[in-house]
């Protein structure tokens, strides 16, 4: 019998996608963009600006996604300052993403959903995620200065809102817009030339959405299954959003003699504070001495509190002093050295926490920090 042979139709043409590749290319390009970066912001570089919200305000690095990598090698944290003068407040608004202050002089208190919070020099304030909140320095003769923080990844999420429901002394309407009265002819916004608005008041559609998410809850105390664990857990958000300590007193934290050096561990996942993104902490170095040496995933930053020295990342020395800001990336091996032989230098440090939740937590230690003697540190140059 003659064999018959089916002849098989030949495969089509098959498009490669390029993904892969052009993902790669992208982030060696990004890591040369990172490594051209200055790691030490000085301030004198840092203008004093007035906006909205604060009568004068400087941006060490931009919140806004457009402004990513911009001038810092910080990707997931904005960074800015603040000052309030003699008996002022700040404008009042509230946005989804939480916020980080500390609080380099004075004293003062805020409103956050009515309810007051003092602070002073050498404290946390938090302000959690989605609170209406103002500053107020009720101090007739002394300023209050702040440095704080806030997240940028809410703006890849989608949920980001922000309302300014009081704008901050001296506020000025942008130029070329038109003001949008309310009742008695108050103003509570104005018009853009392209017909936009910007207001000055609640979003009662987002404020819907929001109580929908935080006062109709229901309450469930021993989930039947895995969908009612869903609804216990925003059960579980929103009594800690309710119970959160605002405020973080410094004076009441201890001091640490770590293998990293002296530490003060002002915001940790253990400490209760209202802040989900961020851990917070201040470092000694004495006069002519070292912090340890490591790298961790997360991001951080600093603000040179006192002092004078430098930090060693990946080999490369970086030079600082007071009022400056750090900055370090992802990953990198540092170090932080006092050049001082006389003062001790301290920092407040914030970093982000939100590499933990994605499994990239803990710390790598290299080295333990020590009292080095002042020459030993010249092996890095100067």
């Amino acid at each position: 019998m003659e064999r018959i042979t089916e002849r098989r139709r030949e495969p089509e043409p098959v498009a490669f996608n390029r993904r892969i590749e052009e993902t790669q290319l992208r982030l060696g390009q990004e890591a040369g963009r990172v490594a051209s970066l200055p790691r030490v912001l000085k301030a004198a570089d840092i203008p004093w600006e007035k906006s909205m919200q604060t009568a004068l305000s400087r941006q060490w690095v931009s919140a806004a996604p457009r402004d990513r990598l911009a001038k810092a090698p910080i990707r997931t944290m904005g960074i800015l300052e603040q000052i309030l003068e003699p008996g002022m407040k700040g404008g009042r608004h509230r946005h989804v993403r939480e916020a980080i202050f500390y609080i380099i002089d004075g004293e003062g208190y805020e409103i956050h959903d009515g309810k007051r919070y003092d602070w002073a020099a050498g404290d946390i304030m938090a302000v959690p995620s989605y609170c209406d909140h103002q500053h107020f320095n009720p101090d007739p003769r002394l300023r209050s200065r702040m440095w704080y923080s806030i997240p940028v990844v809410v703006e890849f999420m989608g949920i980001h809102w922000i309302e300014q429901i009081e704008t901050g002394p001296g506020y000025r309407l942008a130029e070329g817009t038109q003001p949008v009265l309310g009742p008695g002819n108050k103003i509570i916004g104005y018009r853009t030339p392209d017909g936009q608005e910007v207001k000055f008041e609640l979003d009662e559609s987002i404020q819907s959405r929001l109580d929908a998410s935080s006062t109709a809850v229901e309450t469930i105390d021993a989930p039947a299954n895995s969908y009612d664990e869903y609804i216990k857990l925003l059960q579980e958000e929103v009594r800690w959003r309710a119970s959160a300590p605002h405020v973080v007193k410094g004076a009441d934290v201890p001091w640490e003699n770590t293998r990293m050096g002296k530490i003060k561990f002002l915001v940790t996942p253990r400490s209760g504070c209202g802040l989900k993104a961020y851990d917070a902490f201040l470092q000694e170095m004495p006069p002519g001495g070292c912090s340890g040496r490591h790298r961790h995933a997360a991001e951080e930053a600093h603000k040179i509190l006192r002092g004078r020295g430098y930090d060693v990342h990946d080999g490369v020395r970086h030079d600082w002093e007071a009022e400056d800001v750090v900055c370090i990336p992802p990953y990198v091996e540092h170090q932080h050295f006092n050049s001082d032989p006389r003062e001790t230098a301290l920092f407040v440090a914030f970093q982000s926490r939100l590499y933990g939740f994605l499994g990239h937590g803990g710390i790598y230690h290299l080295e333990d920090a020590g009292p080095r003697p002042f020459d030993k540190s010249r092996r890095h140059g100067r």
